[in-house]
């Protein structure tokens, strides 16, 4: 017993000795990062669409990636994972890649979809494949031949949700930082060390980037930060297939993810009904509308924020209640969304009208002379 217990105290000096370089690394590096963008241009240029002023240096994924990839190699092939550690490590440096190379010269989006693809592929090859889906005596569906797309769908879903919702300083990476403290208190509650070493060394290399992304941001994130957090993001509930229950490996991510997915989801539907690529760029984000009500960028990161804060709080309830109970928070979830999508567009109505209405020329007349207003009957009414 003395031994197991030494054991588990060893493993978690090692996991918060980890996270803890995790975070030097890439606070140290963001600064040097900066400078090398600036000494060559590399910059997210402001323009119409941007809601950012001045060109801000786009590279800091490099910083999360310097982070978390080396530690996390470490880590894998220094455990028994269970599964393929050279093809999982492989797929976490495309993701990475994909985007990078994007940030320092275009890449057309098809091409982009491929080789995420091919990460994600990478990661399924490795043993991290979603075979079926079961929600307790409910439903069960054996994926069979379709595992695979099934696998790849799921990958791709995240990391383009995180890199579609990375438009503002703070946003994308202060949602993933607190949806991934709630994927590492279900870790440490399910007993699931090896999501709990990985989503910490994650946690921590994010941190030390959101130190200088949040507002106003000295750097951003950039496609290869996206990408890449969004393929970890999507990998480490993966990983708990075996030992945890259907909902958490998949209900709770995508709980804990639920307003960037829902955002994406209605972005792209709206570009579908005006004819336009699903990712062609627009100003019909969240944090779009919410900047058009007034809400200044501050006030928008509350609110995402908060959301996402209460989603997980929902999560963490889930994983400890009963099925019949699970599928009733489930859809207070739903309902809580849905009602605060209604309110927002209505509030939107409202103020398009009265920005839209304009006071008839002859409702007043001013007295110049005493500098009293004489109101008039307008002609139109």
């Amino acid at each position: 017993m003395e031994s197991v217990n030494r054991g588990g105290k060893r493993m978690t000096f090692k996991i918060v000795f980890f996270a803890l370089c995790s975070f030097l690394i890439s606070v140290i590096s963001i600064p040097v990062i900066i400078k090398l963008s600036h000494k060559y241009e590399i910059f997210d240029y402001a323009c119409s669409r941007k809601i950012h002023n001045g060109n801000i240096p786009r590279l800091g994924g490099l910083g999360i990636f310097l982070g978390c990839l080396p530690l996390s190699c470490y880590y894998l092939l220094t455990v028994n994972s269970g599964f393929n550690n050279i093809l999982l490590i492989s797929g976490m440096l495309m993701a990475f890649l994909i985007g990078f190379i994007d940030d320092l010269v275009p890449v057309r989006a098809r091409y982009k979809l491929l080789l995420q693809i091919s990460a994600a592929l990478m990661a399924a090859s490795s043993g991290l494949l979603i075979k079926d889906f079961r929600l307790y005596t409910f439903l069960y569906i054996d994926f069979g031949y379709w595992a695979y797309p099934a696998t790849v769908l799921w990958i791709i879903t995240f990391m383009n949700a995180v890199n579609l919702i990375d438009g503002m300083d703070g946003l994308s990476t202060g949602v993933v930082l607190i949806a991934n403290l709630f994927i590492i208190i279900i870790s440490y509650i399910t007993g699931n060390y090896h999501v709990l070493a990985l989503s910490l060394i994650l946690e921590s290399s994010i941190a030390g980037f959101y130190i200088f992304n949040f507002p106003p941001a000295k750097i951003f994130l950039g496609d290869g930060g996206a990408y890449f957090i969004g393929f970890m993001y999507a990998v480490l509930p993966l990983m708990g297939v075996k030992k945890s229950a259907a909902l958490t490996v998949f209900l709770v991510p995508m709980i804990l993810m639920l307003i960037p997915l829902t955002d994406v989801l209605q972005v792209m539907l709206n570009r579908l009904k005006n004819g336009q690529n699903i990712f062609h760029p627009d100003k019909r984000h969240l944090h779009h509308r919410l900047m058009n009500l007034g809400f200044s960028t501050k006030g928008i990161l509350a609110v995402v924020y908060s959301y996402t804060v209460i989603l997980g709080v929902f999560s963490l309830i889930i994983v400890k209640q009963k099925p019949e109970m699970t599928m009733i928070l489930f859809g207070c979830i739903i309902m809580i969304l849905w009602i605060s999508i209604f309110i927002l567009k209505r509030t939107e109505r409202i103020i398009s009208a009265l920005r839209e209405y304009k006071v008839p020329e002859d409702i007043f007349n001013s007295d110049e002379k005493n500098g009293n207003i004489i109101f008039l009957k307008s002609k139109t009414g």
